[in-house]
């Protein structure tokens, strides 16, 4: 299994938090079935851990990212499969830091594309990059 299927079994789960308003536990397993692998606790559990925990150790500085560059889109009116993919990415940008920008950036875009409607990429790809800008991600990465 990827380290993309793991990712978006990690936006997976965010969004599944957003949609039922409390942490959820044990459906990783259950995330088996949706994207047909056997192997995502196994090889990638860790990682999709340590998303949740950062996530639930920084939900309000994230959403206050997202609020921030979101322009006129109060997190309300954002679409709950964006937000889990704006989450999951800054996460990985400010909080993990072990993941090259680029390529939460771009997995990202590709979630979007993937979850979302036809404008999504771009929005994301704009919020991210302002983020980029502001909290000075390194770009050597």
């Amino acid at each position: 299994m990827s380290r993309r299927l793991a990712r978006e079994a990690a936006m997976c789960l965010l969004y599944e938090r957003e949609i039922q308003g409390m942490k959820t536990d044990g459906t990783l397993k259950e995330m088996q079935d949706v994207l047909h692998t056997e192997k995502i606790e196994e090889k990638h559990g860790e990682y999709i851990k340590s998303v949740l925990e950062a996530f639930d150790e920084n939900r309000e500085e994230t959403d206050g990212i997202i609020d921030r560059f979101s322009r006129s889109w109060n997190l309300d009116r954002i679409s709950k499969v964006d937000l889990s993919i704006l989450r999951l990415a800054i996460i990985e940008m400010l909080v993990l830091k072990d993941i090259p920008y680029k390529v939460s950036v771009n997995e990202a875009v590709e979630l979007a594309k993937k979850y979302s409607d036809q404008k999504a990429p771009a929005y994301i790809n704009g919020i991210l990059g302002s983020v980029i800008e502001c909290y000075g991600v390194q770009t050597d990465k």
